[in-house]
């Protein structure tokens, strides 16, 4: 016990010396001359070492906890939204707008753009603060937007508080690759360059100035990770030309007045070798749409084809029956021409050799051809009587050929794949007094006809519908690999300084994009996908999913039965050693399955049953997405010069706000006192659904002192130019008046030594 209580003294005792050792080393440095100034610069070390440490953990803390401490409150309003959003998903907000009334741009709108371009209407410029009232409405309906950004020529709204840090003002200078490009006046080449925009998030919503939110909106509404990409579809693209309806386009049936290039050669239903060619260079020197029309041709079609096609006729004119107008003699007069084209079609229907051909072993089947080639054409001739009778008095019997095809447009509703020549004849002559006419297609109708011809080249011939006038959610990602793959049309169409008709219309290309692409599955990936046990097996139970997936259902016996004879056979010729190969678990055979083991690799080297999953299972959408109808979360309307509809619109809008309100302007110019009326309700309207000023706004009684972004640029380097000057004049002052008051100390800390003076 001693001996430890000893030990234990020796311990102080040497703390102690330690101690005291340290605390004369301290003092011996504190009686340097220079030691205040050494431990300053280790406490300031350490300081910022201990900052510079703090801020690498709050940011990590931040980037591993980002639910908790940021995610859900980056919005516009800085307030979480963690229990409303079910995900996050940084989302911005893309706008372009622009004011019609500025001189500069008036100016520069004279200089590069002729006055007679329908394109350059002061309507299509007019601001009517659309753009203030969307903004009102997105922060109402909206909040967990994370910025907005707004995309100009440099001009700055009246309005805008500049100072808000989540919201931006972009140039078109700031996003476009070829500055050569501008001044641009047109929305689809502005359109091409927004996913350049600096800090933009990777999916963000792109917003015109006229389209307002009515009601709560969430991320789920354009994206789900259950099926992607809400694509919302309007109505369809535009015909392709007047006498041919997008429905005529590779519909089985050659389509003579659809037999041009505006309308892809009727998607390949005519044989383009037998075109007369001497029409195709008379119709190529007019400026209209081209009609190119058959020769005489002979296909060998099988006669119950003919009498499905005669059939089709009959249901086609009963529909135009049923839309019959007494005050309108056209549809009496097309009855009649389809009359001559009906009974053309039954001169064409050889029963005879039909009976001679497939008599011996479908004699049902021929009875059954015979009372519905009797039935439909007792039907049609009962209908033209019927309806001739109402009218014949005011049908001139001396119609003669040259007036009879003028008198409707959709002459070609019969789809005949042989065409007589009788219609052959009408239809040219048809062609030659249609050609003539002018088509009235706005420019955006044109260029969604542009960018169709090119997607069906590219994807191949398709009906597509218009995107709805709605915000659109667009991914910088898919925007930049559809300008790889369309590089030189969205060139041209950046090129263009007004909207044009060959344009790669922005909305209508993302989406026909992003519903179009396609990506390969290997044989390896389909194997694994319907390898639902991952045995490296396909068991009997999995083949038949495979089998249900491919084929239409009910599955045929023999189909089953082909499938599996293929397998068999592969196994038997094909060398696939494969010692690692597994036994199908347990079970996993039917009791009369002949089937050998369904390995992976077995498969892969079977070409028979590769080729045939191949082809059902090869190829998939590159990117997830699901099509909706438009129209239950949207309103589109235009606004004309008639007060009384104008204020029906909008009380409509009133009484049932949907998500999305689009207003357009389609005023006419001429009628001035009443598009002021207009105006004036379309303001009482907006301020009645958005009344409060959002964070985006300038109090009411201040205005931006300057309208360009370039003045304002020069008036803040001019400012902070001023103010680092002050700056610099207040530090100097601040140095001089301390070595005033600390002079002396500070020549005692620090001694000047001079020379002494040297005597004569």
């Amino acid at each position: 016990m001693q001996r430890c209580e000893n030990g234990d003294k020796v311990i102080a005792g040497e703390m102690s010396g330690a101690w005291k050792l340290v605390q004369r080393r301290c003092y011996d440095l504190l009686s340097h001359r220079y030691s205040l100034l050494v431990i300053l610069v280790a406490l300031t070390c350490v300081f910022v070492g201990i900052v510079h440490f703090g801020e690498v953990w709050i940011a990590w803390s931040k980037e591993k906890y980002k639910a908790v401490f940021y995610s859900f409150n980056d919005n516009i309003l800085g307030i979480s939204f963690q229990k409303e959003l079910c995900q996050h998903v940084p989302i911005d907000v893309v706008y372009t707008w622009v004011n019609g009334s500025d001189p500069l741009f008036v100016e520069n709108l004279n200089k590069y753009i002729p006055v007679t371009s329908t394109n350059s209407a002061a309507s299509r410029f007019s601001d009517k603060d659309e753009l203030k009232y969307s903004l009102r409405s997105l922060e109402m309906y909206a909040p967990w937007i994370r910025k907005v950004y707004i995309v100009t020529n440099g001009q700055i709204p009246s309005w805008l508080d500049m100072d808000n840090p989540r919201v931006s003002l972009v140039t078109h200078e700031d996003i476009f690759t070829n500055l050569s490009h501008l001044p641009t006046f047109s929305s689809p080449a502005i359109e091409s360059h927004i996913h350049r925009i600096p800090g933009l998030s990777e999916k963000f919503l792109y917003f015109n100035d006229d389209v307002m939110l009515g009601a709560p909106i969430w991320p789920e509404d354009f994206i789900t990770w259950a099926s992607g990409q809400k694509v919302y579809l309007a109505w369809w693209v535009p015909d392709c030309s007047d006498v041919c309806p997008w429905a005529w386009v590779q519909d089985g049936a050659c389509d003579p007045t659809c037999n041009n290039t505006m309308c892809e050669f009727d998607g390949g239903d005519c044989d383009a070798t037998s075109m007369d060619m001497r029409e195709r260079e008379i119709n190529d020197n007019e400026n209209d749409y081209p009609y190119s029309f058959l020769q005489e041709s002979h296909p060998e079609i099988d006669q119950a084809q003919r009498l499905l096609e005669a059939l089709k006729l009959k249901e086609n004119l009963d529909t135009q029956i049923n839309a019959f107008n007494d005050s309108n003699i056209i549809p009496i007069r097309n009855l009649l021409f389809q009359n001559n084209l009906w009974n053309e079609s039954l001169k064409n229907l050889n029963v005879d050799s039909m009976k001679q051909t497939n008599g011996r072993n479908n004699t049902n089947d021929l009875s059954k051809f015979d009372r519905n080639f009797e039935k439909a054409n007792s039907a049609f001739n009962n209908v033209i009587k019927k309806f001739v009778s109402v009218k014949q008095t005011n049908i001139s019997g001396n119609m003669d050929k040259r007036s009879r095809p003028r008198l409707f447009v959709n002459d070609d509703i019969i789809n005949l794949v042989h065409v007589n020549e009788t219609a052959k004849n009408s239809k040219l002559e048809y062609a030659g007094r249609q050609k003539k006419k002018v088509r009235t297609l706005d420019t955006y109708a044109e260029s969604l006809l542009y960018v169709n011809r090119i997607y069906n080249k590219a994807y191949g011939l398709e009906r597509r519908k218009v995107p709805a006038h709605m915000p659109h959610l667009l991914n910088r990602f898919v925007i930049s690999k559809m300008q790889e793959k369309f590089a030189e049309e969205f060139d041209k169409t950046s090129s263009h300084r007004v909207r044009d008709s060959e344009d790669m219309q922005f909305a209508f290309s993302y989406f026909y994009f992003l519903l179009s692409e396609r990506r390969d599955v290997s044989p390896k990936d389909i194997f694994d996908t319907f390898d639902t046990d991952k045995s490296r097996t396909w068991s009997d139970r999995e083949i038949r999913t495979l089998l249900s997936r491919m084929y239409p259902l009910p599955l045929d016996y023999g189909i089953v039965v082909d499938f599996e004879n293929a397998i068999s056979n592969c196994s038997r010729y094909i060398d696939y050693q494969d010692i690692s190969t597994p036994l199908p678990p347990p079970g996993e055979r039917y009791l009369d399955s002949k089937l050998p083991v369904v390995s992976r690799e077995l498969i892969l080297k079977c070409s028979p049953i590769v080729n045939r999953i191949r082809a059902k299972f090869g190829k998939v959408a590159q990117y997830s997405h699901r099509v909706l109808d438009a129209g239950k979360d949207e309103t589109f309307e235009m606004l004309t010069s008639n007060v009384s509809t104008t204020v029906r619109i909008l009380d409509e809008i009133r009484s049932d706000p949907k998500k999305f309100i689009c207003l357009n302007d389609d005023m006419n110019p001429s009628r001035r006192s009443e598009n002021e009326v207009v105006r004036a309700l379309l303001s009482d309207f907006y301020r009645s659904l958005y009344p409060i000023r959002s964070s985006f706004e300038l109090p009411s009684q201040y205005r931006n002192r300057f309208m360009h972004r370039h003045d304002l640029i020069k008036w803040r380097a001019n400012r902070a130019r001023a103010t680092n000057i002050m700056i610099g004049l207040i530090l100097l002052l601040l140095a001089v008046t301390l070595y005033h008051a600390f002079k002396h100390k500070i020549r005692r800390i620090c001694p000047i030594r001079t020379m002494p003076a040297l005597l004569v």
